[in-house]
This record gives structure tokens, sequence and C-alpha cells, in this order.
């Protein structure tokens, strides 16, 4: 019986990802990946050569996954559910790549090139705040007197402390629930701009 390498490849890359979201990249061993993957220590160097490959590979995926963050999202030039849509998009995207941010944050001064693959995340959804604003302020759905780069950083800041506090903390007063924090945080942000 032969089995599918693409399988066992993301199968290594799930163990070595549940590892980096559980304890970080310094207990991520090779042993402790296999251990989790139910393969052999010597697949994995076959395959990704070190932990650094492992790494790598993790990066390649995310950065992959990033291209395609938010397609398929549709706006509707209604500004405050626009940018809950948008918020709801950037949340579940965070979450589900926790670990690139996780090991991006902790790493970040012994591993620079883990800063490319966390940055991307804020800097593609500055993009695509920074055209909607533009948009929405010709389209006169937002007032004339907003500062564009200001309100696209705001829902950066937002997004970003919010994805953070809720994966470090667990006090409800320190992060509420994604409920509160669309409805109450976005939905404020919002009519902040309104004409």
């Amino acid at each position: 019986m032969t089995t599918n390498p693409t399988s066992k490849q993301d199968l290594i890359l799930n163990a070595f990802i549940t590892l980096l979201i559980q304890g970080g990249y310094q207990s991520a061993t090779i042993n402790k990946t296999a251990e989790v993957a139910g393969v052999n220590p010597s697949t994995i160097f076959r395959k990704f050569t070190d932990k650094e490959g492992l790494l790598s590979a993790v990066v390649e995926r995310h950065l992959h996954d990033l291209s395609t963050i938010f397609d398929g999202m549709v706006v509707i030039g209604d500004v405050e559910k626009d940018l809950m849509t948008m918020s709801q998009t950037y949340q579940e995207f965070q979450a589900n790549h926790q670990e690139i941010v996780l090991v991006g944050v902790q790493e970040s001064f012994r591993m620079p090139e883990m800063s490319r693959a966390v940055e991307e995340i804020p800097l593609q959804f500055k993009q695509m705040l920074r055209e909607y604003f533009t948009d929405m302020r010709a389209q006169h759905k937002i007032s004339d007197q907003v500062d564009i780069e200001a309100a696209t950083m705001n829902m950066i800041w937002l997004n970003f402390g919010y994805f953070l506090a809720a994966i470090r903390f667990e006090n409800p007063d320190l992060v509420t629930p994604p409920e509160d924090f669309y409805d109450k945080q976005i939905r404020f942000f919002a009519k902040s701009l309104s004409v």
C-alpha cells in the first residue's frame, strides 16, 4: 500500500503547527512533531531537512493562503456591515493561522524573517481598507473629513489588538466575545466615519 506524500506532509505540518500553538517554537521539536504526527523523525528530516525547514513550509502555506484572504468577500456599500464583514474575515484568517503570529511575536528578535509573514496580513488588510475608505468617501458614504490613513490604521489596530488579546488572555475584563467586539467596537468605529 502506498501513501500519499502530500497527506503525510500535511500531517507533519499540522502536528508542527499544533505544537507551535501549544508551546511556541522552542518546544516544537522534531521528535515531538514526529510523535504527534505518528511518523518517524527521519521522515521529517527527509521531507523538511530540519526544524527551520518545517517552519519555512508553514510560512509558505500561510503566505499562499494569505493571497486569497479576501477573495469571495462581498462588500455592499453599507459601511457598518462592510467593516463588520472585513473584521470577521480578518479574525477568522488570523485564528486559522495564529501559529505565524505567535511565533512571529515570540521569535521576532531571533528570527527576523518571521516578521515578513506576520506583517503581510495587516499590509494586505491595509491596502484593502484604504481602497474601500477612498471609494466610500467618493460615494459620500463617509465624511469628507475622515483621514483615510488614520481610519485605515485604526481598523488594523482594533482588529490586531483584539486578535492578540483573544488568543492570549482569558480574563473577561480584557477580552469580550467576538459578537461584542463586532457589535460594540467595529459598529462604533463605523459610526464615527459617517457623514
